[in-house]
């Protein structure tokens, strides 16, 4: 990287020639200071600041950040007074806050904890304090060579137990995903050479089949404009976390194929979606809408995984669909919509750093080794998301149990819950939840915590209330109120329920089809089922002796499925897909096929929200253009 070339990035990023004339009064400033002292690499440190801002540049950083990553460093005290006039407080700010977080590897609680408040600290007074600093980090690592092999292992330990984890954290994937390969090739280079000498054996073969991909989506989305649609290489850790978390062996990894494209607005995504659905064969369980539900990091696209039929085979590709915004927030995250770019008081930033703060209070309260294990879950641990009766989503670490979403919900969900349904099945309060489940919390008021209960939990957080309600409630008996063993693997039906046999199976009948919203009665049959149907049903009439009152339950505590017949038409799918979407449901399935001459059926596998929601989500569907029928299962 030279001056030169640095400006021709900085043109290429739109940054104004008038900015372009501080950042010059800047790397004139670090000439003098920098060009002299060598690094171990062998390069100049001036060279090193010319390139960590250069990372700034690609990831669109403000210029009061790039104009620190190009002075960070000790200056000269006349120097250090220049700076000062020409770029003011702001800059030399935020140089004495990256000059603070020096080192992180320490083996001593104490000061390994220091330095996780350092780095929480930091990032709440300043996120741009920790944008320079993993550029800073990302061109270190890049030139590792220099210093010993135990030195460049303590070091990519460190990228990959801190650096990468908050790179994700603040949505900054472009230098996550450079840091993890880097630190993987240190730490394994056999099975990181294992995985090149793969892709790259298989490179001509994948680059022709993604080619072809490309192509069947391009003709498949006719009507429907593709701003661009490219290839998506896979870098060899996420690979390698595969094969050792998910024991996938590296021949039999199927998603190797990947494509992104981007469309002009939100409601495109959902078309194309939908055309995609229609044309092609989805991956049950693949479909991930993280535009109606982000990540929290602020992450937003559409995941399918389709089967394709190509030259060399059917394959698995998996395809994400996303705005240019959104395309820019997953590749540059928070560097390029920091709080400063508004208002102060900027949403978004403040959600991302709600999160830090809790971890901060716990410190003050359960001290260093309890806060040290809470930095580590909760902050560079792998999340996983959970789904309540009404659709709310909760963050939880990996292997969290039940009871950890008991306490997610409120404090008091969590000190008296005895139990839950996950997907519809009870289960028990240790049981462990997956990314998707959709949990309903079973309460009662006589049930307290136990000090059992603090070793099964997952969350340090969770451990902090229980722990808070043994200590302000020591006086109470050791062995608190044990709910009768009655939970069964037995569902009670997902949309309506029996008043009179509450635990009973409720089934929608065929016959007439019962929609939310309207009037319906039950009839027992055999094995604990009741047959839910209209009130007004022929059927139902002849057995009016047997009703039993039924009502619609007013949330649920599993996935929906519903069905939509209509006359055959392109864009079809696409049409009710995007109508889900405008009504606040996360889709997780979407299938279509042909029943009748002209007429096709789509299914839908959505996250529940409340019965109103429900009955309007049938109305909406009901007036896309060609549908004849909706029910559910």
């Amino acid at each position: 990287m030279t001056p030169e070339s640095f400006f021709q990035l900085c043109t290429e990023k739109e940054y104004p020639s008038e900015t372009q004339q501080l950042f010059k009064k800047a790397i004139e400033l670090a000439q003098k200071a920098f060009s002299e002292k060598k690094r171990l690499c062998g390069d100049s440190y001036f060279d090193h600041t010319l390139r960590v801002a250069s990372i700034l540049v690609e990831n669109k950083a403000d210029p009061p950040s790039i104009i620190a990553g190009l002075l960070h460093g000790t200056l000269p005290e006349v120097l250090e007074e220049e700076a000062f006039h020409s770029f003011g407080k702001d800059v030399l700010d935020l140089r004495l806050g990256v000059a603070e977080l020096k080192t992180l590897k320490t083996k001593n609680p104490q000061l390994q904890a220091e330095v996780y408040r350092k780095i929480i600290m930091a990032t709440i007074r300043d996120v741009r304090i920790m944008v320079i600093k993993l550029a800073n980090k990302l061109d270190n690592v890049r030139t590792l060579t220099g210093i010993s092999a135990q030195d460049q292992k303590k070091v990519a330990e460190e990228v990959l137990e801190v650096y990468a984890p908050l790179a994700y954290r603040l949505g900054m994937e472009k230098i996550r995903r450079e840091l993890e390969d880097i630190a993987f090739a240190v730490l394994y280079p056999k099975k990181y050479q294992e995985i090149k000498n793969f892709l790259q054996a298989s490179e001509e073969q994948r680059e022709k089949d993604i080619q072809e991909a490309v192509q069947e989506v391009k003709e498949k989305s006719e009507g429907i404009y593709l701003i661009k649609i490219k290839g998506r290489p896979k870098h060899a850790y996420s690979i390698y976390r595969k094969m050792t978390k998910r024991g996938v062996p590296l021949d039999e990894q199927y998603d190797l194929l990947g494509i992104r494209v981007l469309v002009p607005e939100v409601k495109d995504c959902y078309a194309l979606l939908g055309r995609l659905h229609e044309h092609f064969s989805p991956v049950e369980g693949k479909l991930k809408d993280y535009i109606a539900h982000p990540k929290a990091n602020g992450y937003q696209s559409i995941h399918t995984t389709l089967v394709v039929p190509l030259s060399s085979g059917k394959k698995m590709v998996e395809v994400q669909v996303r705005t240019p915004g959104m395309d820019e927030y997953s590749e540059e995250g928070i560097a390029a919509h920091w709080k400063y770019k508004g208002t102060s008081s900027d949403q978004l930033f403040e959600k991302k750093v709600s999160w830090l703060k809790a971890i901060l209070d716990l410190q003050k309260e359960e001290g260093v080794h309890e806060f040290l294990k809470t930095a580590k879950v909760d902050l560079f641990g792998d999340k996983i998301h959970c789904y309540t009766p009404k659709g709310d989503v909760k963050e939880l670490p990996e292997g969290a149990m039940l009871l950890d979403f008991a306490y997610a919900v409120h404090e008091e969900v969590g000190n008296h819950a005895i139990g839950g349904k996950v997907n519809g099945i009870f289960v028990p309060l240790k049981h462990g939840l997956l990314i998707g489940d959709v949990v309903e919390v079973l309460t009662n008021k006589n049930q307290h915590p136990r000090r059992s209960w603090v070793k099964i939990v997952k969350s340090p957080k969770t451990r902090q209330k229980i722990r808070k309600f043994l200590k302000e409630n020591e006086k109470l008996p050791a062995v608190f109120y044990r709910p009768p063993q009655t939970l069964t693997k037995e569902g009670e039906g997902i949309l309506a329920e029996s008043l009179q046999y509450p635990h009973a199976f409720c089934m929608l009948a065929k016959c007439c089809l019962p929609l939310p919203g309207q009037e319906i009665i039950g009839i027992p049959t055999k094995r604990r089922v009741i047959s839910v149907h209209l009130k007004e049903c022929r059927h139902a009439e002849k057995e009016q002796k047997r009703w039993v009152a039924t009502q619609w339950k007013k949330t649920f505590s599993q996935k929906i499925r519903f069905f939509v017949q209509a006359q055959e038409r392109s864009g079809l799918l696409a049409d009710v897909l995007n109508t889900i979407a405008q009504a606040g449901f996360k889709v997780e399935e979407a299938k279509a096929k042909m029943i009748n001459q002209g007429v096709v059926e789509c299914s839908f596998l959505v996250i529940p929200r409340d019965i109103e929601e429900v009955e309007k989500l049938v109305l909406r569907v009901q007036k896309v253009k060609g549908v004849v029928k909706v029910f559910f299962e």
